[in-house]
């Protein structure tokens, strides 16, 4: 019998239920390994030893990719870094590897830790913008100053040097656990990333409905086109969690999605959201998708050429899909829904994620501040009482 079967931790990991708050769930084979489980549903398997006093975390994968045994052998594997690292006082075990090999191996052994979208977008990164500068070195010999030159160089692509510096950094962290760099080395540490001026964009009711009269009139020659963008309107999901839907993952009035950006997570439909679905035609019996691609052996990944026809004969260009989400949870902001069932809706797991999203429109900004004055003013003039519905206190 395995030690997966025959473990305590392998029993409680598999019923572990998320919870209102992060908990964590202890192996009872390797001391500081452990699973922890998030109120998304999101659940990952992390290590937390001390080496010579110093406290060593490290995220070991996703749960639901990773089984008992490969943890435990990530775990068996790091904390031999963590001990060697300490026995050659912190340098390199592994000087002079050159770091396109390394590359190589990041991208291989990191895989398992991302999804398709973020994998394929990591190794462009490392592809496109780090080999180059740094392919011909060697793990150990990348500076600091280097690092920031290379950082520098791309302040004429602040959005590309934003997402390249963290690839970096991690590889970096990597090299340092794998032996091939000194410990605590990490060139990238303490390098302050661009500001962005956000992108602020959602649709006011005039430009939704010159956006539904295009949809309308399209809806014959490309139903599917268009009841992706009705449902990213009215659910106010990703792009990617509409356009991979299965008809086994919607119920009543929900839709069960088994993985998102965030974790598993329910989707509540409206009455004009299950209305769109339900219009839906189903392609075969055998086919598991509501949008399927051709052949329909996969889902659709990609409607940007229909979606900027659609836009430009709206009157929106440069409208993104996801201003869609933007939108949806600026409606519900401005019509009063509260921030932390905005998140829940939208699947975020911080409440600071959705503030970033929601932006009111200048009129209901405007009604907001003339309520609050209305009603000091009214307290002013001795009509507080009045107006709340109350009493003089002081009458009794």
């Amino acid at each position: 019998m395995s030690d997966q079967t025959k473990s305590t931790f392998a029993r409680r990991v598999r019923a572990a239920k998320p919870c209102a708050k992060r908990y964590d769930i202890r192996d009872d084979v390797i001391p500081g390994l452990f699973l922890r489980v998030f109120p998304s549903g999101a659940r990952s398997f992390a290590l937390d030893r001390a080496a010579r006093g110093r406290r060593r975390f490290a995220t070991l994968g996703d749960a639901n990719a990773m089984t008992i045994p490969e943890a435990r052998r990530e775990a068996r594997r790091l904390i031999a870094a963590f001990t060697d690292t300490v026995r050659n006082d912190g340098g390199p075990r592994t000087p002079g590897h050159p770091m396109d090999a390394f590359a190589a191996e990041f991208l291989d052994r990191q895989a398992r830790h991302w999804k398709p979208a973020t994998r394929e977008t990591n190794a462009n990164i490392v592809r496109n913008h780090i080999l180059p500068a740094f392919g011909g070195l060697t793990v150990d010999a990348i500076t600091v100053e280097q690092v920031r030159d290379w950082f520098a160089a791309m302040s004429d692509r602040p959005g590309i040097a934003n997402r390249a510096m963290p690839v970096l950094s991690m590889m970096m962290r990597m090299a340092e656990l794998w032996g091939y760099r000194a410990h605590n080395s990490n060139p990238c540490k303490n390098t302050k990333r661009y500001r962005m001026k956000p992108v602020e964009r959602f649709l006011t009711a005039e430009e939704m409905a010159r956006l539904n009269a295009v949809l309308t009139r399209d809806e014959f020659w490309c139903p599917h086109i268009v009841a992706i963008v009705r449902l990213l309107m009215l659910t106010g999901c990703r792009f990617g969690e509409i356009a991979a839907l299965e008809w086994d993952w919607i119920r009543d009035r929900r839709i069960h999605l088994p993985d998102s950006k965030s974790g598993p997570r329910t989707v509540w439909l409206s009455s004009a959201a299950r209305a769109v679905i339900d219009a839906i035609p189903r392609y075969g019996a055998d086919c598991p998708y509501l949008f399927p691609a051709r052949p329909p052996t996969r889902p659709i990944d990609n409607i940007a050429f229909q979606w900027d026809r659609i836009r430009d004969e709206a009157g929106l260009p440069g409208l993104r899909l996801h201003d869609l989400r933007h939108s949806w949870a600026s409606t519900a902001a401005m019509n009063g829904v509260d921030m932390v069932t905005i998140a829940k809706l939208l699947g975020h797991a911080l409440v600071e994620t959705t503030e970033r999203y929601v932006h009111l429109s200048d009129q209901s900004v405007a009604d907001a501040a003339d309520r609050v004055s209305g009603r000091i003013d009214a307290a002013l003039a001795g009509r507080g009482a009045e107006r709340e519905g109350g009493c003089d206190h002081a009458q009794g």
